[in-house]
């Protein structure tokens, strides 16, 4: 027994400290549980705004589409859906139902875009097959390529950079990418701002979004070379090369029309400036 003593004691202390070691975990556990509990309903007390919202935005694309034509019953039920889901204060259900719905008015508005009126006039069914590809080629040419899709796509990409600021997330890359998109609407650029306005949307809806090359430069149309202002004869009105002393038509003697002294105006015969008295050269 007096050899046993010592193993004894060695396995009542490693209990002991065994145990020690669980009441400090133990409280350890339920601090971290109790700070989690206490932080958990701040980020949720977010969710009903942005779903709120979400239904808001979603509700307004879908009207603004009716009024084009395009109608969506799958959208429609979604946001129903969503509206009992937020009732019930699903409020996570309600932003992916929400989402969902956006995803597919878009998929419907870039189909019906590049359809285009082309195919109302295919359904007219006009009697000169010749006067219909006449009407068809006329609005090709007037309606560039992107052209409706990139005003759309800005659009969206605006809906999205609102709904971003409300619910607090940095836009400053979305905002970025959404001047881009305007800017080279403007310049006509087309295809380069349906998809600055494609990026744009991503990085509101908080997508990682790796800018392109350039993607901030606003195209400009390029500038016509300035010309120089064409003279004419003021006796016959024939016209004048910019260095011509006396009508090659006519043979007037031609003068400048302002005095090189007092800027004052000239008549086409006065050989001295009314006002300075200087004298006119030709």
């Amino acid at each position: 027994m007096a050899d046993a003593d010592p193993v004894t004691i060695a396995l009542v202390g490693v209990v002991v400290a065994f145990a020690i070691i669980g009441v400090f975990e133990m409280r350890f556990l339920r601090k971290k549980m109790k700070n989690r509990r206490v932080r958990t309903p701040k980020g949720e007390s977010e969710l009903p705004d942005s779903a709120h919202n979400a239904i808001v935005t979603t509700k307004a694309i879908i009207s603004s589409m009716e009024r084009q034509g395009i109608r969506s019953p799958e959208a429609s039920a979604w946001v129903r859906e969503a509206e009992m889901a937020y009732q019930r204060h699903n409020y996570r259900v309600v932003l992916e139902l929400t989402g969902k719905a956006r995803e597919r008015l878009l998929a419907l508005k870039s189909a019906h875009v590049a359809q285009g009126d082309l195919v109302k006039l295919e359904q007219l069914a006009p009697v000169g097959a010749a006067d219909e590809v006449t009407t068809k080629e006329m609005l090709q040419n007037e309606i560039a390529p992107n052209l409706v899709q990139s005003k759309f796509s800005i659009d969206l990409a605006v809906s999205a950079l609102d709904q971003a600021r409300l619910n607090g997330r940095d836009v400053t890359q979305a905002s970025g990418f959404l001047d881009a998109a305007k800017g080279r609407f403007d310049a006509k650029d087309y295809d380069g701002a349906l998809s600055m306005a494609r990026l744009s949307k991503r990085a509101a809806d908080g997508q990682t979004v790796e800018a392109p090359a350039r993607a901030t430069v606003v195209l400009t149309a390029p500038l016509a070379p300035p010309t120089a202002p064409v003279r004419s004869c003021p006796s016959c009105s024939a016209a004048l090369g910019t260095d011509d002393v006396f009508c090659r038509k006519c043979g007037m003697r031609l003068v400048p029309s302002t005095c090189a002294s007092c800027r004052a105006d000239l008549l086409s015969d006065d050989a001295y400036c009314r006002k300075c008295g200087a004298r006119v050269s030709a």
